[in-house]
């Protein structure tokens, strides 16, 4: 991980017309290319991924690719909120270092801007450099293999290992999160990467622009909606009993008591349930189980099956 992450905000804002940009390295891409590199972005439309706050861009360059989200406000109560709080765009540049400095693997924060008018931001965007690797999802995904006839007994098992890992990790990397007093804004499949470093595959938590960072471990009625996003997203090749194996790995590593995980999880499946039957394009019964309604090609999986880049 790059030391150089855990600078924000130290380096001084930028002043340029009604935007203020915070960078990097300013020698590297000055404020005022960072400000029309952006309006570029936007201008040529193109955006990855769209939703009710923001877009999600890319920028391709000799060194490297830069993911670029450029926030907007969508409803008037935010930008009443927005006089108590920073910009969506400056919080995840102070989350990120927070996060770095407490051990957390990140992508790292290259540039920061904020449209001012009087006190509050109208718009803002953050710049990240792209990490090395992929989402925990395609990892999964890859992983469903040992299903498969062509493969001999060895070489499914190996594969089979190999997810347990990923899912064990899973689970004491969000435990460590919230134990370290973090609570992230969307901890959803699409937000957690499986990332290469210094030649060890690492889990990153990405996307911090709602994450909370508190001083002392998140308490559960605040920390148990990371595992809400978490598992209400349908993923290829995921199954219940790899839900479970995630929780086991959660709940040891917050040291609690197995009749104490036991007494946690049915809200989480209940909640679960609840949160899948608010999505739009879903009809969820009444009495339908956790397994049929989260089984990827099950006949309740359209929804919110993530397709983010």
């Amino acid at each position: 991980m790059s030391d150089r992450t855990t600078m924000f905000p130290p380096t001084p804002w930028h002043d340029a017309g009604r935007w203020r940009v915070w960078t990097r390295d300013p020698d590297e891409i000055s404020a005022t290319a960072w400000l029309a590199a952006v309006e570029t972005l936007v201008a040529g439309g193109g955006s990855l991924h769209r939703s009710k706050h923001a877009d999600t861009y890319r920028w391709t360059r000799p060194e490297g690719e830069i993911y670029v989200k450029v926030y907007r406000r969508y409803r008037r109560w935010t930008a009443f909120k927005d006089w108590f709080r920073p910009s969506k765009a400056a919080n995840v540049g102070r989350v990120s270092a927070a996060l770095a400095a407490r051990g957390f693997l990140v992508p790292e924060v290259l540039a920061v801007g904020e449209e001012r008018r009087s006190a509050t931001p109208r718009r803002s965007w953050c710049a990240t450099a792209a990490l090395e690797g992929e989402p925990i999802a395609d990892r999964l995904a890859g992983l469903a293999a040992p299903g498969s006839s062509t493969l001999a007994t060895r070489e499914r098992a190996t594969i089979l290992r190999a997810k347990r890992g990923v899912l064990d990790a899973l689970g004491r990397e969000v435990a460590r999160l919230h134990a370290a007093g973090v609570v992230a804004g969307d901890l959803v499949p699409a937000n957690v990467w499986i990332a290469l470093l210094d030649a060890e595959l690492q889990i990153a938590f990405l996307d911090h622009d709602r994450t909370r960072v508190g001083a002392g471990a998140a308490p559960w009625r605040t920390s148990r909606r990371n595992l809400v996003q978490l598992n209400r997203i349908v993923v290829p090749g995921v199954v219940a009993t790899d839900r479970l194996r995630v929780w086991r790995a959660y709940a040891a590593a917050r040291g609690w008591s197995r009749p104490e995980a036991r007494r946690r999880l049915p809200w989480l499946i209940a909640k679960t349930i609840a949160r899948r039957r608010a999505e739009r394009g879903v009809t969820i019964p009444r009495g339908a189980g956790f397994r049929t309604v989260m089984r990827a090609g099950g006949p309740y999986a359209r929804g919110r099956t993530e397709v983010r880049p």
